[in-house]
Protein backbone atom coordinates (compact mmCIF):
# COMPACT_ATOMS: atom_id res chain seq x y z
CA UNK A 1 0.00 0.00 0.00
CA UNK A 2 1.22 3.55 -1.25
CA UNK A 3 2.38 5.93 1.55
CA UNK A 4 0.25 8.72 2.99
CA UNK A 5 0.93 12.22 1.39
CA UNK A 6 -0.05 15.47 2.79
CA UNK A 7 -2.38 17.43 0.57
CA UNK A 8 -2.05 21.24 0.04
CA UNK A 9 -5.12 21.63 -2.14
CA UNK A 10 -8.05 19.22 -1.28
CA UNK A 11 -8.00 20.25 2.39
CA UNK A 12 -12.07 20.53 3.24
CA UNK A 13 -15.34 19.41 1.76
CA UNK A 14 -18.85 18.34 2.54
CA UNK A 15 -19.96 14.67 3.00
CA UNK A 16 -22.47 13.21 -0.36
CA UNK A 17 -23.08 9.99 1.18
CA UNK A 18 -23.38 7.88 4.57
CA UNK A 19 -20.07 6.17 5.46
CA UNK A 20 -20.29 3.48 8.02
CA UNK A 21 -16.55 2.92 9.70
CA UNK A 22 -15.27 -1.25 8.93
CA UNK A 23 -12.46 -0.70 11.50
CA UNK A 24 -11.04 1.87 13.92
CA UNK A 25 -8.73 3.72 11.85
CA UNK A 26 -11.73 4.67 9.90
CA UNK A 27 -14.63 7.49 10.20
CA UNK A 28 -18.31 7.43 10.30
CA UNK A 29 -19.70 10.30 7.67
CA UNK A 30 -23.07 11.30 8.05
CA UNK A 31 -24.77 13.23 5.01
CA UNK A 32 -23.85 16.92 5.24
CA UNK A 33 -21.53 16.81 7.64
CA UNK A 34 -17.66 18.81 6.67
CA UNK A 35 -14.59 17.33 6.92
CA UNK A 36 -11.10 18.64 7.34
CA UNK A 37 -8.21 16.76 4.78
CA UNK A 38 -4.90 16.06 6.09
CA UNK A 39 -3.65 13.41 3.97
CA UNK A 40 -4.27 11.52 0.91
CA UNK A 41 -4.10 7.57 -0.49
CA UNK A 42 -5.27 5.56 -3.38
CA UNK A 43 -8.89 6.98 -3.51
CA UNK A 44 -8.92 7.87 0.39
CA UNK A 45 -8.96 10.76 2.73
CA UNK A 46 -7.22 10.88 5.93
CA UNK A 47 -8.81 14.10 8.13
CA UNK A 48 -12.10 14.58 11.04
CA UNK A 49 -14.78 16.10 11.28
CA UNK A 50 -15.52 19.87 12.07
CA UNK A 51 -17.85 18.88 14.89
CA UNK A 52 -15.05 16.82 16.27
CA UNK A 53 -11.43 17.57 15.58
CA UNK A 54 -10.05 15.24 18.60
CA UNK A 55 -11.25 12.05 16.30
CA UNK A 56 -9.54 11.24 12.75
CA UNK A 57 -9.54 8.44 10.50
CA UNK A 58 -9.97 7.73 7.14
CA UNK A 59 -12.99 7.80 4.33
CA UNK A 60 -13.51 7.26 0.93
CA UNK A 61 -12.38 10.37 -1.44
CA UNK A 62 -15.64 9.94 -3.69
CA UNK A 63 -18.20 10.34 -0.81
CA UNK A 64 -17.18 14.18 -0.23
CA UNK A 65 -17.43 16.96 -2.28
CA UNK A 66 -14.41 19.31 -2.76
CA UNK A 67 -14.86 23.23 -1.79
CA UNK A 68 -12.30 26.06 -2.36
CA UNK A 69 -10.35 27.20 1.12
CA UNK A 70 -8.71 30.00 2.74
CA UNK A 71 -5.75 29.40 4.65
CA UNK A 72 -4.61 31.45 7.27
CA UNK A 73 -1.33 30.88 9.20
CA UNK A 74 -0.72 31.33 13.15
CA UNK A 75 2.63 30.33 13.94
CA UNK A 76 3.07 27.06 13.07
CA UNK A 77 -0.73 26.16 12.51
CA UNK A 78 -2.60 26.72 9.50
CA UNK A 79 -6.34 27.40 10.10
CA UNK A 80 -8.49 26.26 7.15
CA UNK A 81 -11.70 27.68 6.71
CA UNK A 82 -14.44 27.54 3.50
CA UNK A 83 -13.57 30.28 0.91
CA UNK A 84 -17.63 30.83 0.45
CA UNK A 85 -19.07 34.20 1.62
CA UNK A 86 -19.59 34.56 5.57
CA UNK A 87 -23.27 34.43 4.97
CA UNK A 88 -23.39 31.67 2.89
CA UNK A 89 -21.48 29.92 5.59
CA UNK A 90 -23.80 31.13 8.39
CA UNK A 91 -26.95 29.54 6.34
CA UNK A 92 -25.40 26.71 5.90
CA UNK A 93 -24.16 25.78 9.82
CA UNK A 94 -27.43 27.12 10.71
CA UNK A 95 -29.52 24.32 8.83
CA UNK A 96 -27.28 21.66 10.31
CA UNK A 97 -27.75 22.77 13.72
CA UNK A 98 -31.79 23.11 13.31
CA UNK A 99 -31.67 20.21 11.35
CA UNK A 100 -30.64 18.29 13.91
CA UNK A 101 -33.08 20.00 16.10
CA UNK A 102 -36.07 19.35 13.71
CA UNK A 103 -35.53 15.33 13.51
CA UNK A 104 -35.79 15.53 17.31
CA UNK A 105 -38.88 17.39 17.53
CA UNK A 106 -40.47 14.63 14.95
CA UNK A 107 -39.25 11.53 17.03
CA UNK A 108 -41.17 13.61 20.31
CA UNK A 109 -44.11 13.93 18.22
CA UNK A 110 -44.16 17.86 18.55
CA UNK A 111 -45.77 18.89 15.57
CA UNK A 112 -46.33 22.88 16.28
CA UNK A 113 -42.87 23.27 17.02
CA UNK A 114 -41.71 20.69 13.89
CA UNK A 115 -43.66 22.88 11.26
CA UNK A 116 -42.53 25.81 12.45
CA UNK A 117 -38.87 24.87 12.08
CA UNK A 118 -39.51 23.53 9.10
CA UNK A 119 -41.13 26.31 7.40
CA UNK A 120 -37.94 28.32 8.59
CA UNK A 121 -35.42 26.16 6.98
CA UNK A 122 -37.28 26.45 4.29
CA UNK A 123 -36.53 30.14 3.86
CA UNK A 124 -33.42 29.85 4.27
CA UNK A 125 -32.51 27.21 2.03
CA UNK A 126 -34.37 29.26 -0.98
CA UNK A 127 -32.44 32.19 0.28
CA UNK A 128 -29.17 30.63 0.10
CA UNK A 129 -29.85 29.45 -3.46
CA UNK A 130 -30.31 33.05 -4.24
CA UNK A 131 -26.79 33.61 -2.78
CA UNK A 132 -25.23 31.36 -4.04
CA UNK A 133 -26.89 32.38 -7.27
CA UNK A 134 -24.32 35.69 -7.60
CA UNK A 135 -26.51 37.64 -10.21
CA UNK A 136 -28.61 39.72 -7.37
CA UNK A 137 -28.14 43.82 -7.56
CA UNK A 138 -26.06 45.04 -4.63
CA UNK A 139 -29.45 46.49 -2.88
CA UNK A 140 -31.47 43.18 -3.28
CA UNK A 141 -28.41 41.45 -1.66
CA UNK A 142 -27.89 43.78 1.12
CA UNK A 143 -32.23 43.31 1.71
CA UNK A 144 -31.84 39.85 1.47
CA UNK A 145 -28.99 39.52 3.59
CA UNK A 146 -30.96 41.32 6.33
CA UNK A 147 -33.53 38.95 6.40
CA UNK A 148 -31.50 35.60 6.27
CA UNK A 149 -29.39 37.49 9.37
CA UNK A 150 -33.09 38.44 10.90
CA UNK A 151 -34.33 34.63 10.40
CA UNK A 152 -31.79 33.25 12.13
CA UNK A 153 -31.52 35.68 14.72
CA UNK A 154 -35.46 34.53 15.01
CA UNK A 155 -35.38 30.78 14.64
CA UNK A 156 -32.14 30.66 17.58
CA UNK A 157 -34.65 32.39 19.92
CA UNK A 158 -37.27 30.61 18.95
CA UNK A 159 -35.10 27.30 19.48
CA UNK A 160 -33.50 28.34 22.99
CA UNK A 161 -30.11 28.54 21.16
CA UNK A 162 -27.05 31.21 21.77
CA UNK A 163 -27.56 34.57 20.52
CA UNK A 164 -25.76 35.33 17.55
CA UNK A 165 -24.19 39.50 18.19
CA UNK A 166 -23.73 41.53 14.82
CA UNK A 167 -23.05 44.50 13.76
CA UNK A 168 -24.60 47.40 12.57
CA UNK A 169 -24.27 45.79 8.30
CA UNK A 170 -25.27 42.08 9.96
CA UNK A 171 -22.02 40.37 10.28
CA UNK A 172 -21.18 38.62 13.07
CA UNK A 173 -19.37 40.62 15.65
CA UNK A 174 -15.54 38.83 16.31
CA UNK A 175 -15.15 39.48 19.84
CA UNK A 176 -11.41 38.99 19.87
CA UNK A 177 -11.70 42.82 17.64
CA UNK A 178 -13.92 44.14 19.73
CA UNK A 179 -14.35 46.04 22.85
CA UNK A 180 -16.54 45.03 25.74
CA UNK A 181 -18.74 47.65 25.88
CA UNK A 182 -19.54 47.52 22.08
CA UNK A 183 -20.36 43.92 22.40
CA UNK A 184 -22.49 44.71 25.04
CA UNK A 185 -24.70 47.58 22.89
CA UNK A 186 -25.03 45.07 20.17
CA UNK A 187 -26.18 42.22 22.12
CA UNK A 188 -28.90 44.26 23.82
CA UNK A 189 -29.62 45.70 19.83
CA UNK A 190 -30.03 42.14 19.08
CA UNK A 191 -32.28 40.95 22.05
CA UNK A 192 -34.47 44.13 21.23
CA UNK A 193 -34.74 43.27 17.91
CA UNK A 194 -35.61 39.63 18.21
CA UNK A 195 -38.19 40.47 20.68
CA UNK A 196 -39.87 43.05 19.32
CA UNK A 197 -39.88 39.84 16.21
CA UNK A 198 -41.29 37.69 18.14
CA UNK A 199 -43.91 39.81 19.31
CA UNK A 200 -44.96 40.54 15.57
CA UNK A 201 -45.23 37.01 14.78
CA UNK A 202 -47.44 36.23 17.82
CA UNK A 203 -49.65 39.43 17.22
CA UNK A 204 -49.69 37.99 13.65
CA UNK A 205 -51.25 34.55 14.92
CA UNK A 206 -53.60 36.58 17.37
CA UNK A 207 -55.29 38.76 15.01
CA UNK A 208 -56.04 35.41 12.68
CA UNK A 209 -59.36 35.48 14.72
CA UNK A 210 -60.57 38.22 13.13
CA UNK A 211 -62.01 39.05 9.71
CA UNK A 212 -59.86 42.49 8.91
CA UNK A 213 -56.64 40.65 10.40
CA UNK A 214 -57.12 37.10 8.30
CA UNK A 215 -57.29 39.06 5.39
CA UNK A 216 -53.83 40.80 6.25
CA UNK A 217 -52.40 37.86 7.23
CA UNK A 218 -53.36 36.11 3.76
CA UNK A 219 -50.77 38.68 2.38
CA UNK A 220 -47.35 39.15 3.24
CA UNK A 221 -46.83 42.79 2.31
CA UNK A 222 -49.19 45.65 2.25
CA UNK A 223 -48.94 48.52 -0.26
CA UNK A 224 -49.51 52.14 -0.31
CA UNK A 225 -51.68 53.98 -3.44
CA UNK A 226 -50.63 58.00 -4.38
CA UNK A 227 -51.98 59.70 -7.08
CA UNK A 228 -51.07 62.84 -7.54
CA UNK A 229 -53.69 65.13 -9.32
CA UNK A 230 -51.71 68.51 -9.76
CA UNK A 231 -48.85 70.42 -8.46
CA UNK A 232 -48.31 74.03 -8.66
CA UNK A 233 -45.35 76.21 -8.07
CA UNK A 234 -44.76 79.74 -9.34
CA UNK A 235 -41.16 78.95 -10.39
CA UNK A 236 -40.65 79.82 -13.46
CA UNK A 237 -38.06 76.98 -14.17
CA UNK A 238 -38.23 72.72 -14.61
CA UNK A 239 -38.29 70.79 -11.06
CA UNK A 240 -38.21 67.51 -9.92
CA UNK A 241 -40.95 66.08 -6.92
CA UNK A 242 -39.15 63.18 -4.89
CA UNK A 243 -41.88 61.25 -2.86
CA UNK A 244 -41.21 59.17 -0.16
CA UNK A 245 -42.71 57.80 3.01
CA UNK A 246 -40.76 58.52 5.88
CA UNK A 247 -40.54 57.80 9.29
CA UNK A 248 -40.14 60.73 11.70
CA UNK A 249 -39.24 58.66 14.95
CA UNK A 250 -36.36 56.83 13.65
CA UNK A 251 -36.04 60.02 11.29
CA UNK A 252 -35.37 57.66 8.11
CA UNK A 253 -36.99 57.08 4.84
CA UNK A 254 -38.61 53.76 4.73
CA UNK A 255 -39.14 53.28 0.45
CA UNK A 256 -37.48 54.34 -2.71
CA UNK A 257 -38.11 57.58 -4.36
CA UNK A 258 -40.93 58.26 -6.75
CA UNK A 259 -39.58 60.76 -9.41
CA UNK A 260 -42.03 63.25 -11.44
CA UNK A 261 -40.43 65.44 -13.28
CA UNK A 262 -42.73 68.89 -13.95
CA UNK A 263 -41.67 71.55 -16.81
CA UNK A 264 -41.77 75.46 -16.79
CA UNK A 265 -45.26 75.96 -17.99
CA UNK A 266 -47.14 73.78 -15.32
CA UNK A 267 -47.31 70.42 -16.86
CA UNK A 268 -45.64 67.03 -16.42
CA UNK A 269 -41.99 67.19 -18.69
CA UNK A 270 -43.95 64.33 -20.16
CA UNK A 271 -47.25 65.73 -21.15
CA UNK A 272 -48.59 61.73 -21.88
CA UNK A 273 -48.18 61.51 -17.92
CA UNK A 274 -50.80 63.87 -17.03
CA UNK A 275 -53.58 63.30 -15.13
CA UNK A 276 -51.75 59.87 -14.77
CA UNK A 277 -49.13 60.05 -12.04
CA UNK A 278 -49.91 57.08 -10.10
CA UNK A 279 -47.35 55.08 -7.54
CA UNK A 280 -47.66 52.32 -5.46
CA UNK A 281 -45.34 52.09 -2.42
CA UNK A 282 -44.59 47.91 -2.16
CA UNK A 283 -42.91 45.41 0.41
CA UNK A 284 -44.58 47.09 3.40
CA UNK A 285 -44.96 44.62 5.98
CA UNK A 286 -46.78 44.21 9.49
CA UNK A 287 -43.72 46.32 11.16
CA UNK A 288 -44.47 49.02 8.90
CA UNK A 289 -47.90 49.21 9.79
CA UNK A 290 -47.46 49.02 13.80
CA UNK A 291 -45.05 52.16 12.86
CA UNK A 292 -46.40 54.82 15.39
CA UNK A 293 -46.06 57.42 12.78
CA UNK A 294 -45.53 57.47 9.03
CA UNK A 295 -45.17 60.68 6.82
CA UNK A 296 -45.10 61.04 3.36
CA UNK A 297 -43.23 63.83 2.04
CA UNK A 298 -42.57 65.41 -1.15
CA UNK A 299 -39.13 67.31 -2.07
CA UNK A 300 -39.21 69.96 -4.62
CA UNK A 301 -36.25 70.14 -6.02
CA UNK A 302 -35.54 73.15 -9.08
CA UNK A 303 -33.81 72.41 -11.87
CA UNK A 304 -32.75 75.68 -13.65
CA UNK A 305 -29.46 78.47 -13.85
CA UNK A 306 -28.49 80.24 -11.43
CA UNK A 307 -26.26 83.37 -10.44
CA UNK A 308 -22.98 83.09 -8.98
CA UNK A 309 -22.83 87.11 -7.41
CA UNK A 310 -19.99 86.33 -5.83
CA UNK A 311 -17.36 85.63 -8.01
CA UNK A 312 -18.73 87.42 -11.52
CA UNK A 313 -21.91 88.90 -12.27
CA UNK A 314 -22.49 87.39 -15.35
CA UNK A 315 -21.26 83.96 -14.70
CA UNK A 316 -24.14 81.33 -14.87
CA UNK A 317 -24.22 77.72 -13.55
CA UNK A 318 -27.05 75.06 -14.48
CA UNK A 319 -27.49 73.53 -11.00
CA UNK A 320 -30.68 71.87 -8.90
CA UNK A 321 -30.82 72.98 -5.44
CA UNK A 322 -33.85 71.69 -2.97
CA UNK A 323 -36.73 74.47 -3.57
CA UNK A 324 -39.92 73.36 -0.88
CA UNK A 325 -40.54 70.63 1.24
CA UNK A 326 -43.87 69.01 1.85
CA UNK A 327 -45.29 66.58 4.47
CA UNK A 328 -48.64 64.47 4.71
CA UNK A 329 -49.44 62.14 7.54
Amino acid sequence: MSPWIRTTTERYGVVKWNFAAKTEKQLSLAVGETVHIQETCEGWYMGYMTRNKEKKGAFPASFIELKEVIIEKRGNEEIVTSAEMPLVKEVTTTLREWGSIWKQLFVVNKKGSFSQVQALMWDLMEWRSQLLSGTLPGDEFKELKQKVTSKIDYGNKILELDLVVRDVNGNILDPDNASVISLFRAHEEATAKITERIKEEQSNVQMDHSGVSARIQSSPTHSLYVFVRNFVCRIGEESELFMSLYDPLKQMIISENYLIRWGDKGFPKDVEMLNNLKVVFTDLGNKDLNREKIYLICQIVRVGRMDLKETHKNARWDCAGLLGLQVHS
